[in-house]
């Protein structure tokens, strides 16, 4: 059992001095410093690669840059006079560390550097959050957590990069029994602003909508994909179609309830809309009400779940927050769904009556006179009283978790750390389950409303709770579902294909920047043999593209940089990659399928495992996060590494896709985001880039 510490990640860093580098070409059109055969081989030949000296470099050694030797001991200021402050404002100054800027390089170890690129996913991400969180993540998988780290700006060819650096020793030994030794320099790509108010509310439903139907439609039969020169047939689970049904039925009640909603607001101003939503008004909010406080508590259990949950969680507690969450979800749904009908129902009355046969019918009539009789006994009043009591009281709950969070945070102590903090998901299931149950209960026994000068009894609380969850709706589905829209339907004809190749270009120029660089000297070796991708949800299909690419272009340029080869490793979390090469695929039906196949030719790490496929690749996955899941759809069914030509003895055989399942990403739906926070990605991620 892993024991829960308390300790912060160390605050001291250094800020290092900028680098510039040269970088190869990466179009054998373009103007290129040609890489030396030894880099070329050593690329390609990841053995040579590890034990050629010049890929164990000490950390911070400075290129020969011609500058005067004053010049080069000018970034440090460790021998300098430091700016002081004074006594009485001690404490609002952390000074740096007294050797951190002063380090003496002779006696440091030699360490070979390799570099993790990162690409975030989706959501209104800012400049350096994404390798912030990869730092603090990479740091925490290291035990003890010695690692400093250096802030450093660097040029290579022509681009201005920021990465954070690591010296991490590995577990691992080499050949002469001495411990391995690795500088890590972290690069991130971001494209956040790039789709920054270009999605629209109608372009997410019209997506979401496209998608899952298409995904309905194609879960009924085997699921064809082009891949390795043939076309692999896959069989899709049997869960999937009912949750994209589920998908499809809470779209369609949050229409029908904005919809109803809508109408109402503008029937009381006294638009002639329906007549039924004016003498309904009262039921029409009070319903509204009670939607509100189920799915306001289910999303406090939720917030208070991710909180406080332990980043190493117990079987106990993983389970406990895992059924509380699957219990308010399906409330949740089971309330917008409900309260979408009942809606509905209330202002389709008047459409039931008229001179039709059917309106005359005798069954008819008992029928929409039982349905009249049920919406008057509403007890509008009482529902709305007992709602706006459940969702202030769950308003006080989330006010108080948040100033214990901040507490806790400008003591640069986790929340996660202190058990007694679970008490709050305990007491917002608790509400979750009093506003399901207590709006029955209530409706039930009240009976017809009855009057009441309660203040907490009136429609009007409910507007502004309204308007609070329509728009927290509006922002998450623009704000993370757009991006996704924005960047995946690429499988026909939409007014994003600007935004989506500037995203694309913003992930290859910092991409080709890592691979093409090249160390000072002159054998103009590879700055990088190792390199490890790492992509979050959308960013990890933006990552596999961009890899995709750079392979191809290497190897239309004569494969002088040996990507596939370097890319040692690629690491994905919350990964939608199986959902959008399943869901927004077009299954043709003609014998030759040349508008897959074609796909398939711009993915070279699904048109050869000896050509291509020479990396690592591991997922991190939860079932708990309903965006990501296993990849499945990026192997051969069966894949199975044959032996090599004179092979003898038992041969190893290679992994496809490694699936990896984070226990501790408990919380439902939370769990896309809560990688970040456990240790299973970055545990596997030090393994691979620093074993």
């Amino acid at each position: 059992m892993v024991k829960e510490s308390s300790e912060s990640v160390p605050s001291k860093y250094e800020i290092a001095e900028p680098l510039s580098y040269e970088s190869f070409a990466m179009d054998a059109a373009a103007p290129q410093v040609v890489p030396s055969a030894e880099a070329v081989e050593a690329a390609k030949t990841p053995v040579k690669a590890e034990e050629k000296a010049v890929a164990r470099t000490v950390p911070g050694a400075q290129p020969k840059t011609g500058k005067p030797e004053s010049w080069q001991k000018d970034w440090s200021d460790a021998d300098k006079v430091q700016p002081a402050v004074k006594p009485e404002n001690a404490k609002e100054f952390e000074a740096p560390d007294p050797a951190g800027g002063k380090v003496d390089y002779s006696k440091s170890v030699a360490r070979e550097k390799r570099a993790i690129w990162i690409v975030h996913g989706m959501g209104q991400q800012i400049p350096f959050e994404t390798v912030d969180s990869l730092t603090h993540g990479v740091l925490d998988a290291i035990q003890p957590r010695t690692a400093k780290p250096r802030l450093r700006t660097v040029k290579i060819g022509g681009q201005v990069l920021q990465r954070v650096e690591l010296d991490v020793d590995g577990a691992e030994k080499d050949s002469s029994g001495e411990v391995k030794h690795y500088e890590l320099h972290l690069y991130e790509s971001y494209w956040a602003p790039k789709t920054e108010g270009v999605a629209k509310l109608t372009d997410v439903i019209g997506f979401l909508w496209d998608g899952g139907t298409r995904g309905l439609l194609n879960s009924w039969k085997k699921f064809k994909r082009a891949m390795f020169g043939g076309m692999a047939l896959f069989s899709v689970h049997v869960t999937t179609p009912i949750w994209l049904c589920l998908a499809l039925l809470i779209l369609t009640a949050l229409a029908v309830i904005n919809g109803v909603v809508l109408a109402a607001a503008a029937a009381r101003t006294g638009l002639p809309i329906l007549n039924s939503l004016v003498g309904n008004w009262e039921k029409l909010t009070a319903l509204a009400s009670c939607m509100i406080a189920v799915a306001f508590t289910f999303g406090v259990v939720l917030f208070t779940s991710d909180m406080s949950k332990p980043q190493t969680l117990k079987p106990g507690w993983r389970v406990f927050i895992g059924v509380i969450g699957w219990v308010a979800a399906i409330i949740a749904m089971a309330d917008i769904v409900g309260t979408a009908l009942l809606m509905a129902a209330i202002t389709h009355l008047d459409w039931t009556k008229g001179d039709t046969v059917a309106a005359q019918t005798g069954w008819f009539v008992n029928a929409r006179t039982a349905m009249e009789r049920f919406f008057m006994s509403i007890p509008s009043a009482q529902l709305q009283g007992f709602a706006t009591r459940v969702i202030l009281g769950a308003g006080i709950l989330v006010v108080l978790a948040m100033i214990t969070r901040a507490i806790l945070q400008s003591a640069e102590k986790s929340a996660q750390s202190y058990p007694a903090l679970r008490i709050f998901p305990v007491l917002a299931f608790a509400l979750n389950l009093m506003a399901i149950f207590g709006c029955i209960r209530v409706w039930m026994r009240c009976g017809p409303e009855t009057a009441t000068s309660s203040i907490l009894q009136s429609s009007l609380w409910v507007w502004p709770f309204l308007i609070l969850f329509s728009a927290k709706v509006r922002e998450l589905m623009v704000q993370y579902v757009g991006d996704v829209a924005i960047y995946v339907t690429s499988n026909k004809l939409d007014r994003f294909d600007e935004v989506r190749s500037k995203i694309k270009d913003a992930a290859r120029s910092v991409a080709s920047a890592v691979f093409t660089a090249y160390a000072p000297g002159p054998a103009k070796e590879f700055l990088y043999a190792h390199v490890a991708v790492v992509g979050h949800s959308l960013g990890s299909v933006i990552a596999y593209d961009t890899v995709n690419r750079l392979m191809l272009d290497d190897w239309l340029a004569g494969h002088t940089l040996g990507i596939a080869e370097r890319t040692k490793t690629m690491v994905t979390f919350g990964s939608p990659l199986n959902k959008t090469a399943f869901l927004f695929t077009m299954q043709g039906k003609d014998s030759l399928r040349i508008r897959e196949r074609l796909a398939g030719t711009v993915q070279p790490l699904i048109i050869s495992y000896p050509k291509f496929r020479k990396l690592n690749w591991i997922n991190v996955y939860s079932h708990n996060d309903i965006i990501s899941g296993a990849l499945k759809f990026y192997d051969l069914p069966g894949f199975q590494d044959p032996a090599p030509p004179g092979s003898t003895g038992p041969w190893p055989p290679r992994e496809a896709v490694r699936n990896v399942i984070d226990k501790d990403a408990a919380v439902p739906i939370m769990a896309h985001v809560s990688y970040w926070k456990n240790k299973t990605v970055w545990n596997e991620l030090l393994a691979q880039i620093a074993p």
